[in-house]
């Protein structure tokens, strides 16, 4: 990517992180990390991309943006699409008083997809390191299947997408992982499934 593609990129994010700010200052709110600014940064444009993504798009999945200290099973999602509701009936304040957790039921089958370095092929390694001190450290690809509970205790089948970059963090000596993605039901095809077997 030539530089001044990539700081036309770059502009366009702050323009949009400052656009939907008070949202993404809500999110924020919510992560009870301490972080570096880039990683903070990072974070503040990737939900202001989403967002803006969903007021362009009306497609039929539900945008999310997680994170969580690696290591921790306590995952925040900084942004939850207000779609969400039409998938589960809990709007995304309710879900957040829940905890999405709570609303998956059974195993979850899942795998990953190792893409490490995916974002230095993206971005020169310069620029990364320029724009993200704290350190990029790998793209991981994430695939899960499972059943949720909705508010009238129906169940359903969702497919849980995600791509999860992992940052150094060095104001806590960690690593901050941070996970975009999107979940679509799919209890229609299952159940066209398991009626052919039977």
């Amino acid at each position: 990517m030539e530089r001044s593609s990539f700081e036309a990129a770059q502009r366009i994010q702050s323009e949009l992180a400052e656009f939907f700010r008070p949202e993404i200052e809500a999110g924020m709110a919510l992560i009870k990390m301490e972080m570096d600014p880039e990683i903070e940064t990072e974070i503040r444009e990737r939900i202001a991309v989403m967002m803006f993504d969903e007021l362009v798009n009306d497609l039929p999945m539900v945008p999310y943006l997680a994170v969580w200290e690696d290591g921790n099973n306590e995952i925040l999602h900084a942004y939850m699409s207000p779609k969400i509701e039409a998938l589960c009936e809990y709007s995304p304040q309710e879900l957040l008083k829940v905890g999405y957790i709570n609303i998956v039921k059974g195993n979850i089958i899942s795998f990953y997809r190792e893409t490490s370095g995916v974002e230095e092929k993206i971005t020169p390694v310069a620029e990364v390191k320029a724009n993200r001190v704290a350190g990029f450290l790998e793209n991981r690809n994430w695939e899960g299947c499972y059943r949720i509970e909705k508010k009238n205790g129906e169940q359903v089948w969702v497919i849980d997408r995600s791509a999860i970059t992992r940052f150094r963090n060095s104001v806590n000596n960690n690593v901050i992982c941070v996970s975009a993605g999107i979940l679509l039901e799919t209890t229609e095809l299952f159940e066209r499934r398991k009626d052919r077997q039977e």
